[in-house]
């Protein structure tokens, strides 16, 4: 099934409920999601979505609707997911680390006609979040939710993990009762009736650099991601994948797309990340593929007994440091496929991925891969726009057949992310050399220090080649600096047993392996684990603010 639809290039003649469809009837009884225990078969989770898809149509949710969701990686929102699609409705997950602003922000923008959440996650209460971002929120006398900043508003849903019932919220469970009796010949006409260029996903950028943007999806941006993701890793039919990542972001939507969709292959989930319990899942259900960010790994990896668990991993996906892909080979069974990766939200999300039958360990280690088939990649010179040669570091560029479709109700910011040459300027720095992609961070992790350019990630990485036997790990950032601009600084956690020396040793030993302007003005010692964010990545916006205390304290030396 898989081969063929690769040689097939189904990603961009078919659709997302087209392909669920067909491999919920080619797998059958074979497990499709396995969480908490259970086992749910292709068969099964066919059912459930066409119930679900009932009950949105009784409910009058319709094509083109958009339908909000605060999600918890668990059955109930895959479900969710299938079946919104499945009516020609249109997905959009909410991150579930945003605060009043944000919801405020975006809510009115993305006008959804449904908005579905979890009602406590992480110790928040997103009950009480919603009523706080939409103020002016009542309920009419048959119990419908109305707001004059978001009149399309027509039902509010809460999955609550607890039972417990919400008032002006209407129950998942009894959602998906008002699904019973789903007529097979109506799904089937609605599977039917869906185009691959239809807009069926709203994707929320991480709003870095203000607001997060709503980037529109149609089927073939994801579609594209994992099956060019599949060749990459040498996916076969025999995998089984554990999600680690929230369903809030692109990992999350790749797990479902990849396995449920393109593969017919089993997916573990779980709740939350929890590095124990993926070590017990992993080991469990024999787990050989999964993707995740550095603290992910590295989460895992320290957890006490490790050893005492089979980790079967051995096609895994990156996104991270070359440190990290040294650990990751260290961690699964010999032979395994490491694929680095480039990818971003407005590529659908994958720019480039390395390829497993690459044999080149310095291409693996320090690169993000090739562009996929059809992508132009060019990198400009941050300051001038101007075209740099080939390995010269700037903005990574590109042009793509599998990129969105703009910017909801931000035609603006759309064109202005456009280059004269039809180029999309990623604000990403890296360079590109000999057909292969580097990733060197966010352009906002482009320090400018003393009028030079520096790549706080390039640092990270020579610093932890060159002082191997000293530093456990590193994470480098910019301070802002009246004399400087910006200067360097690392935080550093000494290997155990290695006390950390003083920053004006650490300068005088980075002489002649760092340029000049690449030597941390400041070293700064870090125990423990690194401040993290829900979906894994290093919360860089706490090492910061913890740098700008310590520093203001006289610390650094």
């Amino acid at each position: 099934m898989l081969a063929e639809r690769i040689a097939a290039q189904a990603w961009y003649h078919r659709t997302i409920p087209d392909l669920f469809h067909e491999t919920c009837r080619l797998r059958g009884e074979r497990t499709a999601l396995i969480f908490e225990g259970q086992a749910t078969s292709f068969a099964a989770l066919q059912a459930q979505v066409n119930e679900m898809a009932q009950a949105l149509l009784r409910l009058g949710i319709a094509k083109g609707d958009v339908v909000c969701t605060l999600p918890s990686p668990t059955p109930e929102f895959a479900v969710l997911y299938f079946a919104t699609l499945q009516v020609g409705a249109v997905v959009n997950p909410l991150n579930l680390l945003w605060g009043r602003l944000e919801f405020e922000g975006v809510l009115p923008r993305n006008r959804p006609a449904m908005i579905v959440t979890v009602d406590h996650y992480g110790g928040r209460d997103y009950i009480a979040l919603l009523k706080e971002a939409i103020p002016d929120l009542t309920w009419d006398a048959q119990g419908q939710p109305r707001a004059a900043s978001l009149p399309t508003l027509r039902h509010l849903v809460c999955l609550s993990r607890a039972g417990q019932r919400h008032e002006g919220f209407l129950d998942f469970s009894d959602l998906r009762k008002q699904g019973e009796g789903a007529d097979a010949a109506v799904m089937e006409a609605l599977v039917a009736a869906r185009e691959p260029t239809e807009i069926q996903f709203i994707c929320q950028t991480s709003g870095t650099t203000g607001l997060s943007k709503s980037a529109l999806w149609d089927h073939r941006p994801p579609l594209a991601t994992v099956n060019f993701g599949a060749q990459a890793m040498g996916f076969g039919e025999e995998e089984c994948y554990i999600n680690l990542a929230p369903f809030y972001h692109n990992s999350g939507l790749y797990a479902l797309n990849m396995n449920l969709v393109l593969c017919g292959t089993p997916l573990v989930l779980m709740e939350s990340f929890h590095p124990k319990l993926a070590l017990e899942l992993i080991d469990r259900h024999g787990c050989t593929s999964t993707f995740g960010f550095d603290a992910h790994w590295q989460a895992m990896r320290r957890v006490p007994d490790f050893e005492r668990h089979r980790f079967t991993i051995r096609k895994a996906i990156l996104a991270g440091e070359p440190k990290t892909y040294d650990l990751v080979r260290s961690m699964c069974p010999a032979g395994a496929t490491i694929n680095n990766l480039y990818a971003q939200t407005e590529n659908g999300p994958l720019v480039s991925v390395a390829q497993h039958d690459c044999v080149d360990y310095p291409i693996n280690k320090y690169t993000h891969g090739r562009p996929l088939p059809g992508v132009r990649v060019v990198i400009k010179d941050i300051d001038t726009g101007e075209r740099v040669p080939q390995g010269m570091p700037g903005e990574i560029c590109y042009a793509s057949p599998y990129m969105f479709r703009g910017y909801l109700a931000q035609e603006e910011a759309t064109r202005a992310s456009y280059d004269a040459e039809g180029y999309f300027h990623s604000g990403d720095y890296g360079h590109f050399d000999g057909g292969y992609i580097t990733f060197l961070g966010r352009l906002g992790g482009v320090v400018k220090s003393g009028g030079e350019n520096v790549s706080t990630t390039r640092v990270t990485t020579l610093l932890l080649e060159h002082f191997a036997d000293e530093f456990d790990d590193v994470k480098t950032i910019g301070v802002e600096d009246d004399y400087w601009g910006a200067k360097v600084v690392s935080f550093v956690r000494a290997r155990v047993g290695r006390p950390m020396r003083s920053t004006a040793e650490l300068r005088e030993a980075c002489k002649g392996h760092l340029a000049a302007y690449e030597i941390p003005r400041d070293f700064l010692p870090w125990e423990g684990e690194w401040p993290v964010t829900a979906e894994g990545k290093i919360n860089f916006k706490l090492l910061t603010a913890e740098a700008k205390r310590l520093l203001g304290d006289g610390a650094g030396g």
